[in-house]
């Protein structure tokens, strides 16, 4: 039996009509563990499991901050008998699904401050990085990596203790 394919889940990613089935809710990625888990925090600010499904790796990303559409209607079941994993993520949401989402019912009222933070960061460092940026070649300025720590700061601090 032939899964989705790549084909389905880019038709998926298009729609603009996007609407929660029963038993699916929106949380928002805390931490990628590996494996295909990922922890997310729901609307009620409890985290928990999710498994990214295979059939998403190679055309879906996502880090940290990112929002995605959980279904989770197997949680309790998951919590009683033991397993740590509750969730299954069904779709990740990008930047003009949260924008059009957070102006209807279904967004989550704890992620709207969370979002309004975010989206202010993002217009500060693009407007920081077009006044330090001369030559972009009508490029994007990049986005920085949220998953990996930067060692020159921790450097720059190390430095600062040991010389007082």
């Amino acid at each position: 039996m032939k899964g989705g394919g790549r084909k389905n889940l880019k038709r998926a990613i298009e729609e603009d009509n996007f609407t929660l089935e029963q038993g699916q809710s929106i949380m928002q990625v805390v931490d990628l563990r590996g494996s295909n888990l990922i922890q997310v925090m729901d609307a009620k600010g409890e985290n928990s499991l999710a498994i990214f499904p295979a059939k998403f790796q190679k055309s879906m990303w996502i880090k940290r901050g990112n929002f995605v559409v959980v279904d989770e209607s197997g949680r309790e079941e998951a919590v009683e008998s033991g397993r740590k994993v509750g969730c299954v993520v069904m779709k990740v949401l990008y930047f003009e699904q949260v924008r059009v989402l957070q102006r209807s019912a279904e967004w989550p009222e704890i992620f709207k401050s969370i979002a309004v933070e975010n989206s202010k960061q993002d217009i500060v460092s693009q407007i920081e990085e077009d006044e330090n940026s001369s030559d972009d070649d009508g490029l994007p300025p990049l986005e920085a990596n949220t998953n990996r720590v930067n060692p020159f700061q921790m450097e720059t601090e190390s430095d600062s203790d040991t010389d007082s």
